[in-house]
């Protein structure tokens, strides 16, 4: 790579030179259109030259100054083909790992689709097109549209990953492409059933819930899910489906339209990440949105946390913050971003900024041993002597400390979600109860079930809530009974008490699952003989809701029949399918999930280590001690 890149200094700081003098080098006296031949003595003059503008050998300059004429000719070309034919000449990077990209032309019109043009690139790498992927201006290409349809034109830089794979695991695994499309494909049946399960949830870093309408949340939960698939991709260096996964998922935060984007630092990490990927896949310079991204990003952090990580240091009480290290990550993009549009005094300036703040967050071996011998993990340890300067029990009291707040908001959060169930709130992600309002009402003596409802029904307003509770108690009492479902645990009590379950149900439904008022309800029926009475009106209820609409005496025995051989038959059937349908996504789940990172901080603990190695890779090519 040091090689590459040493090549490409020498092309930008002459290409700059030449647009400032203005020299063309596809005319005389540099270059003969009648004859098309170049002007060898013309070219070494010129070479002579840069070199003592540079400081950059003849021979440097002279091969820079014939890429670049080559270049500008292949361009003059490929724009008259176009201009005559139709057809379009695109510039193909393909990433290599362990070598050197490689770079080839290919021709294709633009009415063509974007298959045709992943066939030809096939084609070149000795592959299959199920295995090309092409990106081009930060967007993945589909292969069904033509590349017209996707604003690809005439003279494009185009990257077409390829899945690196050995023979024998070619043979056992799928396709790039299949690979993305089924890790797609099964966090939409996890998303979907999500609702019925808690596999997935929105919680900010300190393990807050977020509430979301569950449209945008679907297209959240899918963004941020293909994301964390990214990241198990990033740290396994498969640089290829790591960059496909993160644009997967830029897609789907672009349809979110809700102002968390504008606090939470996701979306900016995400366009952090992607860029991180062109620089590994040695395509920084070749895609025009990196710029763009980063910029995105820079935007992103400054809302999220403040100028100078004011917000940050405000929230968490320390100026030295873990969140310091992404920031040190994005100004080495940027310092590398300078570098290659030739501005090399800001370039200069950053880089001495980004090996500034690697030192202010080296951490400390002997420091990092200690904590590791106190039973702390690796990253929460590094993430905490960052955050303390190295400071052993400073960085104790962060961990103890970041625990304390986690647990105590996951809690929160937990109890929260159980009050959503007991009440049978299945609108939860559009309003949310504040749970503190909740319990001021229940110190006043009112249930909790009744008193969110109240708040459900006056978006919070507790004065308003206070207001039902005391004249509106029985409409409360109505709107909770029907939303309500009664618990389990509780009609297995009742029905161990030789109640029947129906009766049970209907009693914890009359007294919102509190059992001892259940028990009293069910036992006063029985006194006033109003139980069998209760029974009965179930069972005609059952039988007024049965497809057939007779309710003659015969009928009702036979429907009595039914229920007791047929129904247990049918709900035993039911029970059969829903439990496979719970293993089935819990195998999912568990295949899925795996290698993903559960460590709601693990995204600041960034190494540094291959940051220190990038920038004294750019230091040498700008002469910096």
């Amino acid at each position: 790579m040091a090689h590459e890149l040493e090549d490409e200094s020498y092309v930008i700081q002459i290409r700059a030179k030449l647009n400032q003098q203005k020299v063309k080098l596809w005319e005389l006296p540099y270059y003969n259109s009648t004859t098309q031949e170049c002007t060898e003595s013309e070219l070494e003059k010129l070479a002579i030259v840069f070199h003592e503008q540079l400081q950059i050998s003849v021979k440097d300059c002279l091969n820079a100054i014939r890429k670049l004429q080559q270049n500008a000719l292949d361009k003059l070309k490929s724009k008259d083909e176009f201009s005559k034919t139709g057809i379009a000449t695109f510039k193909i990077r393909t990433p290599m790992q362990g070598a050197a990209n490689r770079h080839f032309d290919v021709k294709v019109k633009t009415t063509a689709k974007a298959q045709e043009l992943a066939e030809i690139v096939a084609g070149k790498l000795e592959t299959e097109a199920l295995r090309i992927k092409l990106v081009c201006a930060g967007k993945v290409l589909n292969h069904l549209q033509t590349l017209a349809e996707q604003n690809v034109s005439n003279g494009a830089t185009v990257m077409a990953l390829v899945m690196i794979q050995s023979a024998d695991a070619a043979q056992k695994e799928n396709s790039l492409f299949d690979r993305v499309h089924k890790i797609r494909s099964d966090a939409e049946l996890l998303i979907n059933d999500n609702d019925q399960s808690n596999f997935l949830s929105l919680e900010d870093q300190d393990g807050n819930a977020i509430h979301l309408p569950k449209a945008e949340k679907t297209a959240l939960l899918m963004a941020l899910t293909l994301y964390e698939k990214g990241k198990v991709a990033l740290r396994k260096e498969n640089f290829e489906e790591a960059l496909l996964l993160f644009l997967e998922a830029d897609t789907d935060f672009r349809s979110c339209n809700s102002q968390l984007l504008t606090m939470v630092d996701n979306y900016a990490l995400l366009n952090l990440d992607i860029v991180w990927c062109y620089l590994c896949l040695k395509n920084i310079n070749q895609l025009p949105d990196a710029e763009q991204r980063l910029r995105v990003c820079e935007e992103k952090f400054r809302q999220s946390y403040g100028e100078n990580m004011r917000r940050v240091t405000a929230i968490k009480g320390t100026q030295q913050c873990s969140e310091k290290a992404l920031l040190l990550r994005l100004h080495l993009l940027k310092a590398i971003l300078y570098f290659h549009q030739n501005k090399r005094e800001e370039a200069k300036i950053m880089f001495q900024v980004v090996e500034t703040e690697l030192q202010s967050l080296k951490v400390d071996d002997a420091s990092l041993t200690t904590l590791l011998e106190f039973g702390f993990d690796l990253s929460e340890s590094r993430i905490a002597l960052r955050a303390s300067t190295n400071n052993v029990e400073a960085a104790v009291d962060f961990i103890n400390n970041r625990r304390e707040v986690v647990a105590a908001n996951e809690k929160k959060s937990k109890r929260e979600n159980n009050l959503y169930k007991k009440i049978g709130y299945e609108q939860a992600d559009e309003i949310r109860i504040n749970v503190d309002l909740v319990d001021q009402l229940t110190e006043m003596g009112y249930s909790e079930g009744l008193a969110a409802t109240a708040l459900k029904r006056s978006n919070n307003d507790i004065l308003n809530a206070l207001n039902d509770l005391q004249n509106n108690t029985d409409l409360l009492k109505r709107e909770l009974m029907s939303n309500m479902t009664p618990s389990q645990d509780l009609i297995s009590k009742l029905t161990d008490l030789g109640f029947h379950k129906e009766a049970a149900s209907t009693a914890l439904r009359q007294t919102i699952n509190n059992f001892e008022d259940a028990v009293e309800f069910l036992i006063t029926a029985r006194k006033n003989n109003e139980y069998d009475k209760l029974l009965t009106d179930l069972e005609c209820l059952n039988a007024e809701s049965s497809p057939s609409g007779e309710s003659t005496n015969t009928h009702t025995s036979a429907a009595s029949l039914v229920t007791e051989q047929a129904g247990p038959s049918r709900k035993k059937a039911k029970n059969d399918s829903n439990s496979a349908k719970k293993e089935m996504m819990d195998i999912l789940y568990n295949s899925f999930s795996k290698d993903m990172d559960t460590n709601n901080n693990n995204y600041l603990d960034l190494p540094l280590i291959e940051e220190a190695t990038i920038l004294d890779e750019y230091k040498k090519l700008l002469n910096m001690k």
